[in-house]
């Protein structure tokens, strides 16, 4: 299973093309907890939303340090006499970085409406106003290193 490093920019782009990303956080005692999202990167920082509550939040306020990872499968092999010969070729890009809630509702009505573009996918859709952001959180991941690989075919 050959890997192969990725640029800096190849794994900034696989991060901003991926639609669902998976946050990692840890709380006060160092349990880690792991949850997918939605995101979208904007001026080369990590956007999601969340209720204004919950397991996600908590920790952030006790341990703002993230890592952030995208993946995709671009290939899966099998070999009908050789059961346990599988592999999955895969691209993935992986995020450390710092957390923040972001607490301006023009600001986060700007950012959801980004968010909400990316996942319209060019399809129309209505703006989120200031009054719909004071309803959910924004977190702004500032990105301090980050990394992709590859698992490609042998040559």
């Amino acid at each position: 299973m050959p890997i192969r490093w990725m640029t800096e920019e190849d794994a900034r782009a696989l991060l901003a093309a991926e639609i669902e990303g998976r946050l990692a956080t840890c709380d006060r005692a160092g349990q880690p907890y792991i949850t997918p999202v939605n995101h979208v990167v904007h001026e080369g920082k990590i956007y999601f939303h969340s209720k204004l509550t919950g397991r996600k939040l908590g920790n952030l306020g006790e341990n703002n340090r993230v890592c952030f990872q995208v993946s995709r499968v671009t290939k899966m092999t099998m070999s009908a006499d050789r059961p346990c010969a599988c592999a999955t070729r895969y691209e993935c890009a992986l995020a450390f970085g710092v957390a923040r809630v972001v607490e301006d509702a023009a600001e986060k009505s700007a950012l959801l409406n980004l968010l909400v573009a990316k996942h319209a996918a060019g399809k129309p859709f209505q703006p989120v106003g200031e009054e719909q952001a004071r309803t959910c959180a924004v977190v702004e991941i500032s990105i301090d290193k980050i990394s992709g690989k590859r698992n490609v075919d042998p040559e």
